[in-house]
């Protein structure tokens, strides 16, 4: 489990999820804006992972495991694209 709190949610920024999810819980701001605290960028390359995980710390259930795989999922898809 430490591992996945450990990896890196977006390739923009250094972000860890559990760094984002300290971001997410600190912060009264709507997603968009408490987006851009996490990736400091505006591209949608993380989105689902990221929205999820906002959701998840709103609700306050994390599960590290589907936001893991929406991470690789996207940086698969990224790969393929290249």
């Amino acid at each position: 489990m430490e591992e996945l709190k450990n990896k890196q949610i977006c390739e923009c920024g250094e972000t860890t999820i559990q760094e984002a999810i300290e971001l997410f819980q600190n912060t009264t701001l709507p997603y968009k804006k408490a987006k851009k605290l996490v990736t400091k960028c505006n591209k949608t390359c993380c989105r689902r992972a990221l929205m999820a995980l906002y959701n998840m710390v709103e609700f306050g259930a994390i599960d590290y495991e589907e936001i893991s795989f929406l991470i690789d999922e996207t940086n698969e898809r990224l790969k393929d694209e290249s």
